[in-house]
């Protein structure tokens, strides 16, 4: 496997794992809500909170929907075959790691503060 090769492929033609041009419709709504929830949460907390300090859970949290976008970002490249490498699965991998690192984490100190008390 190489460590880091662009091609330029046409998007209406089927893609390598026989994927079309409707699959690649279908991330652009992921991704968009991924990063519109991003936006919305920090939104809401800036609003919500207003000079008090955003508790750490929501930071977890909104971290995750950031990580997650990015993870969607990447994922696309990869499945059509756009961008292939060791370091491009290395950073998919890292980014995904880090995205459930932080969903669990924020998940983790919401139920603790919300529902075990």
């Amino acid at each position: 496997m190489p460590i880091l090769e662009f091609y330029a492929v046409n998007p209406l033609a089927i893609g390598p794992f026989g994927m079309s041009l409707y699959f690649l419709l279908m991330h652009i709504p992921i991704i968009g809500g991924f990063g519109m929830a991003a936006y919305y949460i920090i939104k809401y907390l800036r609003r919500f909170y207003g000079e008090r300090p955003i508790p750490e859970e929501w930071k977890f949290f909104w971290m995750a929907m950031v990580w997650g976008t990015v993870h969607e970002l990447i994922e696309v490249p990869i499945l059509y075959q756009w961008i292939v490498g060791q370091v491009l699965l290395i950073v998919f991998f890292v980014v995904q790691v880090a995205a459930s690192i932080y969903l669990i984490r924020g998940s983790y100190l919401l139920a603790k503060k919300y529902i075990t008390k």
